[in-house]
Formats: structure tokens, sequence, C-alpha cells
């Protein structure tokens, strides 16, 4: 059972158990812990005792000991780091990965970015819990969030993620969406020269050589860059073909898999061809437009590193030269290096101008870092070059410093190369920014965890000769959890000298040396079958669920409480606080668009005193829903964690949050949750869709909800879009219930964003009837929008057939 599943269970069972008038403090809400044994030989509490949030990480992710400091901390606040990007959209579709804490213009659906999301595919995929990328990689493979904004290797995270879970059902279910995200790419693909090209600014690089080369005077071009063949992004779409392939492979469909094998190849004979420059011992970019012989720009960029890592140029003649130029002093060696364009080059520059953001002319990207320390694992590990495990710790460690502020833990966007300070950091913007990875380099690279589709666990560290212990407890990996311990004299972990390793709390192996390649057991994939947030609203004020309070700071909002964004800073803000309000006790309500049956409620509790501030848990508070009141509670509280609350099954249509305050503070909140299973039948309420250009409203003649609430509101650009429609996979009839006092209209239907033809709403006068409509959906779970409409027209529910079936519209 998935462990997330099986938290609600417990909790519910328990609650079942208490009398409504008994107050009930549980341990704060995690989204997916295993059901497996673990061990306990390392300190779960010190290394994340400065973190906010801590059931969340104690729940969540490895633990680690190695003899550096320096890595191991910052190991430990990417966790945390990671936490704050988990951000709750609506039921149905459920998490996405920010990029920004806050919310920036050129997001797309849901502050969705993809220019990292392979980073954070593969940071997020050794969590315990499974929620996080399933429901990620959904809105990209199938939902609302935009996978061609810029160049990205989705399709190669979420095939190695795969390797890691060990659920090769979830990827073949989307073999088809995966394909379909390919071919989104076609329109940058010039067959002459057998290459993708784009812009350096929306392959997320901003400032780059090609735009100096192409307007070195300034301007927009030199920000854009000119379309270019670059080494990455071909690169990108190698290891996107190859993941495509070795999905179909698992899915035992040779002829997809052969087809895309050859696509792969092919792209890398043309990056050899055209992108290697045997002169400069380097993959380079090459400017497409008035350069017709495709003449190769003269400067080495950091982007001529991620080949590697991808598989691509992995042979002594491209990869020894190439990686002496990262400890190179007038190459990409620098003391937060390495930088982004060759120190020698005209256009290097280790400052940039006040006030702009991003220039990938010379300064330190943790995106890029990211990708050369997995490109120096590949080439460590291929034995094709004189790259040293000391040098592969160097650059850690390097990048470990660079993660650094005033003394502690921290990333942002890029930091300058030579002086110890973030180069672009604002404030309420870049901080802790979730564009890289860090945790995945210790673990696969470091430690030398080397994911695979069988059931082996290979283990390969790249570790200086002189670390004498290692340690990784309780790694989920193929549904199970592994500890590894490597003590040279055993006098460390006291379990014998050499490398021990557990499986679910039982010893498995046993070895002298620090590798291993073991068999374990087969993979033990989690049920699918995830709780939801109810009070999850994406949208904003006005939208339901709709929240309000009795007193709210002027600098703070009631939707803050349910936007899905959770973390713990005072900076960044987001939070629901009563700070300086008179009253003794204030209330947040939070109002569903239709009763609903609940049994808990969580609440993600805001405490700022210990750094100075007014805020603090409450005294005590009340829980009120439409029966009354369903608890109270007076003590226990965690501060900056979630507190879940659990009482007997109710059904309502508000929950209405009393906090006492404590002397001389003020109390708040950072989210409220409201978690249950979803509904097993087919019947999905449009009132619960994600809304765009519609609203909920009532209609007397409904009775498809005790409220008769429906969506209305409707106009040409509307979109209804309901999501975590379940399916086996293939022609599914739907069935929408509607009433239309207008004229007859057709509205167009989408199934995981492809048109599946239109729905005839033909004028009933106010009544409500049924339409029909056959649509292809994959196997699990699927987005389903309806799109326009006029004001004439009312939506109740929409009905999904369980099986396939024969037919048309109606």
């Amino acid at each position: 059972m998935n462990s997330f599943a099986s938290w609600i269970a417990r909790s519910l069972s328990i609650s079942s158990l208490l009398p409504s008038t008994q107050p009930s403090s549980q341990v704060p809400i995690q989204s997916g812990t295993t059901s497996s044994s673990g061990t306990s030989f390392l300190d779960h509490v010190t290394p994340i005792s400065g973190f906010f949030g801590q059931t969340f990480l104690k729940e969540n992710i490895p633990f680690i000991d190695i003899p550096d400091s320096n890595i191991q901390d910052v190991y430990y606040y990417r966790w945390s780091s990671l936490s704050r990007h988990l951000r709750y959209t609506v039921a149905g579709t459920g998490y996405i990965i920010t990029e920004f804490m806050q919310p920036v213009g050129y997001a797309q659906a849901l502050n969705t970015i993809d220019a990292a999301a392979g980073h954070q595919i593969d940071e997020a995929r050794w969590l315990q819990s499974q929620v996080y990328d399933d429901d990620y990689i959904l809105a990209y493979t199938r939902g609302p969030a935009n996978s061609t904004q810029y160049t990205n290797w989705i399709l190669d995270a979420m095939f190695r993620r795969s390797q890691v879970n060990g659920d090769t059902k979830y990827t073949i279910e989307q073999l088809s969406d995966m394909a379909k995200l390919w071919g989104y790419w076609d329109y940058t693909y010039d067959s002459g020269a057998g290459l993708y090209y784009y812009t350096p600014n929306w392959d997320a690089q901003e400032y780059s050589l090609p735009g100096y080369i192409a307007d070195p005077t300034g301007g927009q071009l030199q920000y854009d860059g000119p379309n270019t063949y670059r080494p990455n992004v071909n690169a990108y779409m190698v290891a996107n073909a190859h993941g495509i392939s070795s999905v179909a492979t698992q899915a035992r469909d040779s002829t997809t898999a052969s087809k895309f094998s050859n696509i792969a190849d092919e792209l890398e004979r043309s990056i050899y061809t055209h992108l290697w420059d045997p002169v400069q011992n380097f993959f380079v970019d090459v400017i497409r437009p008035n350069n017709p012989d495709l003449t190769k720009v003269q400067g080495r960029e950091e982007v001529g590193l991620f080949p590697f890592r991808f598989g691509v140029g992995l042979d002594a003649q491209y990869a020894n030269a190439s990686v002496q130029q990262l400890f190179d002093p007038q190459g990409l060696f620098a003391t937060y290096g390495p930088t982004t364009l060759e120190i020698r080059n005209q256009y290097f520059a280790g400052t940039k101008p006040g006030g702009a953001c991003c220039y990938w002319n010379g300064q330190s990207w943790p995106f890029s870092t990211s990708h050369v320390l997995k490109s120096l694992a590949s080439v460590y590990r291929s034995g094709i070059s004189s790259l040293t495990a000391d040098q592969f710790v160097q650059y850690m460690d390097i990048y470990a410093t660079t993660q650094h502020k005033n003394g502690v833990p921290y990333v942002a966007e890029s930091h300058y190369p030579f002086l110890d300070q973030w180069s672009a950091d604002s404030s309420n913007h870049s901080e802790h920014y979730q564009h890289s990875t860090f945790n995945d380099d210790v673990i696969t690279g470091l430690l030398g965890i080397i994911p695979r589709s069988d059931d082996v666990l290979e283990i390969s560290p790249i570790i200086p000769q002189n670390w004498t212990y290692f340690a990784i407890e309780n790694l989920l990996y193929h549904g199970h959890l592994l500890t590894i311990l490597y003590d040279q004299d055993g006098s460390r972990y006291e379990v014998g000298a050499g490398m021990t390793i557990f499986c679910d709390g039982l010893k498995i192996f046993t070895c002298k040396g620090s590798s291993a390649y073991v068999n374990i057991p087969s993979a033990q994939v989690a049920d699918a079958t995830a709780p939801i947030n109810i009070a999850g609203n994406p949208v904003g004020l006005g939208a339901y669920p709709l929240a309000n309070a009795t007193y709210t700071y002027y600098t703070d909002s009631p939707w803050k409480a349910i936007d899905g964004y959770l973390y713990y800073d005072s900076i960044p803000d987001n939070r629901w606080t009563n700070y300086q309000s008179p009253n003794t006790d204030d209330t947040l309500q939070i109002t569903f668009a239709r009763p609903r049956n609940i049994s808990s409620v969580t609440l993600a509790m805001y405490s700022d005193v210990a750094r100075g501030g007014g805020i603090d848990v409450p005294a005590r508070l009340e829980i009120y829903g439409s029966t009354g009141l369903l608890t109270n509670v007076s003590s226990g509280f965690l501060p900056n964690d979630r507190n879940t609350f659990t009482f007997l099954e109710v059904e309502t249509q508000f929950v209405s949050v009393k906090l006492f305050k404590q002397p001389n503070v003020w109390v708040g909140l950072c989210e409220l949750e409201v978690w249950i299973q979803p509904d097993p039948t087919p019947r999905y309420y449009a009132v619960d869709a994600l809304l765009t250009g519609a609203s909920v409203t009532t209609d007397g003649n409904s009775l498809a909800t005790q409220n008769r609430a429906v969506v209305g509101g409707l106009g040409s650009g509307s979109v209804v879009a309901f999501s975590g429609i379940k399916s086996v996979g293939g022609n599914v009839r739907i069935t929408l219930s509607y009433a239309n006092s207008g004229q007859d209209t057709s509205i167009e239907v989408t199934a995981n964003q492809l048109s599946q033809g239109y729905f005839r709403l033909r004028r009933t006068g106010g009544k409500y009837r049924s339409v029909a409509l056959n649509v292809t959906l994959g196997g699990g779970r699927n987005f389903i929008s309806l799109l326009g409409g006029t004001g004439n027209i009312y939506y109740e529910t929409l009905d999904v057939e369980c099986c396939d079936v024969e037919g048309g519209t109606e």
C-alpha cells in the first residue's frame, strides 16, 4: 500500500476510537513514507535540528554519515530546501515542484517551469514518498504543464526515476505520452544538419556566448542569443530518445524501442560531426543563422560538458581533453566554479552589471554544476580519462562551499566565480532556488548508488582513499529501505569491518571492500492511490475553496493558508496571521464548493518568536464544521511543522479553526490541509474541477449536490479541468450532466491535452440531461478538460465508464 495511504488509514482508525468531544493531536501528516522497516544506526535528530518541517525530513529523507562535514551539512540543507518547493495544487492533480518559492510572471500552469524539471525529478526521486514525482511528472505528460517552454530532459529523468523506485508500470502507462512530448519539439529540428536548435535564452541561459558573438554591442539579441545548435540541447534529446526507447523495451514494444534508439544514434552522430571541435577539443555551439557551413564558435562553454552525463562522448577522444578544462585556471576552474564560459574568452565576465539578473558568460550556476558533476561521475566510472576520485570530490566540495551565505548553507540562482557572494539573489524571490541537484549527486556520484532496472543493487562510490567510513541509511530503492555502511576497521558502526548492507532492516550482504554488486528482492511498488487535499486552492481569493478570517495582518492573506505553498520562512513570506489583532482569538474558515466527509484537519503552524517575531503556536484551538464543534486542543502543538487533529467523520461544507493566542503574541498558519481518500466511484463533480473563466454557483434545478452547487459563468475562453480521472486505459465513454437554457452549443473535450471531439449541448430549457462521448484515456490518472461554453450552460458531473466501450457522441 502507498505509505501516504497507510498514514491516512492509521489516522482514520485512531479517530474512529475517539469520542467526538475528545481532542486528538496526531503526528503531523506526511505525504508517503514506506511501511518497510529500516535501521537506526545514524543520528536522525541532530543533522536536521536547525530546519523547519522536521517531521517531513525524518519521514522522507535518507540519512548519511560521511567524513566531509561541508558536503554533509549542505546535503541536509538541500532536503529542507526541496521541501519548500513541493506545492500542492488541486485534488486530482496533486503536487508540482516549483523553481521559485514565490510565483513568477513567466511561469506556466500552476507555477511550473520546465527548465530544471529534470533536476527536480532527479532530486525528489530519493524521497520515500512517491507522490511528489508521480504527480509532477503527470503534470507534464498529461496535465497542463508546458514541456516546451525551455529545453529539458524530462523524458530521460522520467525513465531514470523508474530505475530508483522500480515502478515500470507507471512509465509504461505513459509511453504514448512520452512520444507525444517528443513530437512537440519537431519544429526545432533541422533535418539538413541532423540537429535541434533553440535560442540560448529559452535554453534557460540568457547572455551566453552565442548572443555576444551575434550582437557584441548589446541589445535584445545579445540577451536572447540567436538560434543555435547546442551540445547540451542535443544531448538532452539523445537522452530523451533513449528514455522513450527504454520504456518501450519495458513495454515489449520493439517497434517504438527500435525507432527511438535509432533516432538517438543518428542524433549522436550529428553531434560528433557538427558540434565537436577537434581544435578546441570540446563540444561547442554552432550558430544557425547565416552559417551554411556550420562554422563552430570559438569558445568553450560549460554546456560542452553536459553530453557526458547522458552517455554522449564517453570515449577518450572526447572526454579526456574536455574534462581537463575544469582544472585549468584559464579554462572553467574558479574558486566558486565551474564558470559557464572559459576564463580566457574575450566575452568572459567574472562580475555582472548591477541590477541585472542572469548572465551565463562566466557566472557560476548550480544548474550547470549539477550537470557537470554527473558528467564527471560518468567519465570517472568509464575509465577513459585520468580523472581521479580526489578530483571529483574536489568539485563536490567546491559546489558545497559555493552553497553558503553568511556562513550557513544556502542556494540562490547564480554565484560570482571568484567572490564569496551570490550574483543573482533577490529578496523574496531567489531564496532556496530549486534549479539544481546536490543530493542526487551525493547519492549517485559520491556514495555510488547506481540506479538499475533489474533486481541488483550496484554500489560504486567515488571517494578519496583516506575516507575510512561512509553510510547512507533508509534509502528507498525499488520499494525497499536500504542501509549501506562502510566501515574500514569496523569501529564506527560496530557491525564488522568493510561494507554491510541491510534491506528492510535485515542484513543481506557483507564484504571487505567499499563497492558491491548485490541481488535484492523484487521491487515493491506502492499502491497508486494517494489521499487528496480538498482544501487546496491554486487560483486565489474568490475561487473555491473559499478562505476568510475574522482578522488578517495587512501583508498576509487567508488564501495563503490554502494556496499549496508550504514553508515557514519569514522571507519569502507565505502565510495567514492575525498579527496585531485586538482579539483574544481569531477564526480562519475554509468553505468547500459542496459538502464533504472529513475526519481530520492539518495545520502547518507558523512561529517566529525564536527569530524575534511576534507569532507563535496558539494557547489552544477549536475546530468547527457544519455540525458544530469537532475537536478542541490545548497542548502538544509543533511550531513550524504540520499538526494533524482527528475526529469522528462528519459531513461539512466548511472548516472553521478558532485560534486562541498566547499572551503578547499572535498566531499564524502557513497551510491548512484537509486530507481524505479519493472517491472510488467514477463520478467527478464539476465544482471540484480547476476552473478558468468559470465559477461555482447554485441552481435550484440541480440535485447533484446537497447545496445544489454547479459550474456556470462559462464563456468562449472557459476551461473546466477535471483531473485524477482513473482508467485502465483505452476507449472510454464519458457522460456529462448539464443544463442549457440557451441555444445549442458545442464544447471541445480534451483528454491529456489532446482533442477528443465535441459535446453537443442541446437546449434543455434549464433542465438537466446527459450527453456522452467516447474518448481515449491512458492507464492510471488522466486529465479531461471542457473548453468553451456560454452563460446559459451549467455543469453538474462527469461520469467515466470503467471499461472500454464502443460508440460515438450523443
